[in-house]
């Protein structure tokens, strides 16, 4: 049967508070591992390679498994980070590619993703191309010319950055569910935060915030749909649901700057609301 395992980020574990606070890396994973989660994820450019290797012991003794988010200059730069990944002792489920070139021209952005998914090919480790700002997935519009480009491209969903890049309002426009539906065909995996039109991360337990966090359901769900009927309800596989509730600047705080609420309790939430929503994904296939 077609399951959903669900990951923590590593990034999300950060605190970032005025006191300077932070749990060790042991005291980190101990506390994911306790809570349940089935794996971690690395964000290679922003941790450093060093620390990952250091994990490595630590994730093999929990029984937790890896992904990777890559923030990806070059195909060279994607060989060298593919090399590292290989010689680890811990293979990851896939690497989520943040493509880090301008999206001109989707013929270019289109050729160099194919030589990016070339080269994880030859490796044995799946690649996919995750939607988010600041990268050549910037844009939905763009992003959508590029699955057409590459139609074997699979996608990581994080749909946080597509509300705020697109500003989509409430309720969404046809024409807006139609370009994120179309998307969603090829979500392989999903990155858990809830936005609003205006700003990347909110606490969604809070009343003001429940249209936006119904809304992510809405999409977490179709995607869980495409997903299965896409792999079969009876197929072994495994769809990735990360939740990746990041420190400030991404999580508010207030004057003090402490944050407004608890990402932890939230990280919790989620994933029970996910697990929901795949049960139901499963019934209805």
């Amino acid at each position: 049967m077609a399951k959903l395992d669900v990951f923590q980020s590593m990034w999300a574990m950060e605190y970032k508070r005025p006191d300077g606070f932070e749990l060790s890396l042991e005291e980190k994973l101990n506390k994911i591992a306790s809570a349940g989660f089935k794996g971690v994820s690395f964000d290679i450019g922003y941790h450093p390679l060093a620390l990952i290797e250091e994990a490595m012991p630590l994730l093999q003794a929990h029984g937790l498994d890896l992904v990777y988010n890559a923030f990806v200059k070059s195909p060279e730069h994607y060989s060298d980070i593919i090399d590292f990944a290989a010689k680890q002792p811990i293979k990851p489920r896939f690497i989520a590619i943040v493509g880090q070139i301008e999206p001109w021209s989707v013929e270019h952005v289109a050729d160099i993703t194919k030589q990016w998914m070339a080269i994880s090919e030859q490796a044995g480790i799946p690649s996919h191309v995750e939607i988010h700002r600041n990268c050549m997935t910037n844009d939905l519009l763009f992003t959508l010319q590029l699955m057409e480009q590459v139609p074997e491209l699979l996608m990581v969903a994080d749909l946080s950055h597509t509300l705020v890049n697109q500003e989509y309002y409430l309720p969404l426009h046809d024409l807006a569910k139609q370009r994120v539906s179309e998307f969603l065909t090829r979500a392989e995996a999903f990155h858990g935060r809830v936005a609003t039109r205006e700003q990347v991360q909110v606490p969604f337990m809070f009343p003001q915030n429940k249209p936006w966090f119904e809304l992510f359901q809405s999409w977490w769900s179709e995607g869980f749909d495409n997903w299965i009927s896409r792999h079969g309800k009876q197929s072994d596989d495994a769809c990735v649901f990360l939740c990746e509730l990041g420190p400030p600047v991404y999580a508010i705080t207030g004057a003090d700057g402490e944050e407004l609420s608890d990402r932890w309790e939230e990280a919790l939430i989620m994933r029970e609301t996910v697990q929901k929503l795949w049960q139901e994904s499963l019934e209805k296939a």
